[in-house]
């Protein structure tokens, strides 16, 4: 029988350790801000709380946790979102600091989805009504960029080892790390 590949999205903004992120939670848990702030819209109430509490998922004790109760339940990719913004990595924390330190990452793949769009004031409640940018998220690389673009940081900073896709030319996405070191990876 197949062997499939069950993913799970992360949104990898569950961490105060991001000093950016302060621009749209300034409580420092990250996105649990939303969550824990939550109101009522008309008849909908949201009586939600997280079970395991507003973890810190930049750590990894608390990846680890993830990663056992994902895996355990058949979940064996997580896919990250990743995000370039004015030329330097944002809410890369998750990835690095949480599930790459988790002593159990052998357990679970994962790809990095290459959200190259523009950060805006949509991202914080306050001032939603607005659609000003307040970081670029260009992360293709201009003609003589220098290096430091994201598509060199990327293979060499992080991981060591990537393996990559590519449409028609194109940047597609990366398979990540120095977890899974596949033929065909480029080597750091």
């Amino acid at each position: 029988m197949k062997k499939y590949d069950i993913a799970a999205y992360v949104w990898p903004a569950y961490t105060g350790n991001e000093p950016r992120t302060r621009i749209f939670w300034p409580e420092g848990i990250g996105e649990w801000q939303s969550v824990k702030n939550a109101e009522k819209k008309g008849d909908y109430v949201w009586g939600r709380k997280p079970l395991w509490g507003y973890v810190n998922e930049a750590d990894p004790y608390v990846m680890e946790m993830e990663i056992d109760a994902a895996a355990d339940h058949g979940v064996n990719v997580f896919i990250y979102d990743w995000y370039w913004y004015d030329g330097r990595p944002f809410l890369e924390n998750c990835l690095n600091d949480g599930f790459l330190k988790a002593r159990n990452n052998d357990r679970m793949k994962f790809y990095l989805m290459w959200a190259n769009h523009d950060a805006n004031t949509l991202w914080d409640k306050r001032t939603s009504d607005q659609e000003t940018v307040i970081w670029s998220g260009r992360a293709l690389p201009r003609p003589g960029s220098p290096s430091g673009s994201a598509p060199h940081y990327v293979p060499w900073h992080c991981y060591g080892s990537v393996c990559y896709e590519t449409v028609q030319g194109d940047l597609l996405h990366f398979v990540g790390g120095p977890l899974r070191r596949a033929s065909g990876c480029l080597r750091g």
